[in-house]
Parts: structure tokens; sequence; C-alpha cells
């Protein structure tokens, strides 16, 4: 007996023509081939028929068998573009630039030492908004 490993490697590109898709096969013998170490060489195993006969005497007939196992391992990766799932990526990228820039204003607008020159710098602060707007309504005819 013996184990044989057939491996079948398909890597497929889902936007090109279908004849491209064509999986690769490979096939191995997995026991052990030496058989000065190898305590039962191949694929067998033993197993035991019991039965009782017409006077009531269990009996068991053993049985060692011999075969060739077949291992079949698939690996594989397939896949196709698709705009949607890209539209979501590049929205949520944008989205996490969003939220970036306001964890950092935060950071720095509350831990940092010169968080009162940074405030500065980032929020233009107008002062006598009223009058500002009163002045412009009153100036025109």
């Amino acid at each position: 007996g013996g184990v044989m490993g057939i491996q079948i490697n398909w890597n497929c590109d889902l936007d090109r023509k279908l004849t491209y898709c064509v999986p690769k096969y490979s096939f191995r013998r997995l026991d052990n081939r030496e058989i000065d170490h190898n305590v039962s060489p191949g694929y067998n195993f033993r197993f035991a028929k019991y039965y009782k006969d017409s006077n009531g005497v269990e009996s068991r007939t053993l049985m060692k068998v011999y075969g060739i196992r077949f291992d079949i391992l698939v690996f594989g990766t397939a896949g196709k573009f698709d705009i949607i799932p890209t539209m979501i990526n590049i929205g949520s990228g944008a989205a996490l630039f969003g939220v970036a820039t306001v964890l950092c204003d935060m950071i720095v607008f509350h831990f940092f030492k010169k968080r009162h020159y940074y405030r500065e710098k980032k929020y233009k602060y107008v002062e006598d908004y009223d009058e500002l707007v009163g002045s412009e309504c009153g100036s025109n005819p």
C-alpha cells in the first residue's frame, strides 16, 4: 500500500478570460519510502470482524488490509475587480484622515505645553463681530 498526495494549485484572476484560469497539478508520495525506518510501510491497517457461531462460541476474523490512499490538497486564490468595494475603501480612508485630524487637534490642544500658541494659529478670532456686521449694514445706501 501507499499514500499519494495530489496537490492542486489554482490561482485565478477572474478579470481575464477563463482559458487562463487553469489549475496546476502535482503528485507526490506522502508515506515513508525507507522500509528500514518504517514500522509498517505503505498504507495498511488491521481490523477484526466478530461473530458468534450456531453453538454460541465467539470468534473473530482478523484482516490485514493494504491499499492506496489518495489525499487531495487544494490551494488557490481568485479575485475580481469591483468598483463598489473600491469606492467604499477610498471613502473609508478619506474619513479616517478626517478623524485623524480631529484626534491630533484634541491631543495638541489638551496635552501640549504650547497649546495656546497652536490654538491662536489654528483659529482666527473676530472681535466685535456685532459692530462689524452693524457697520457693514449701515454703510450700504
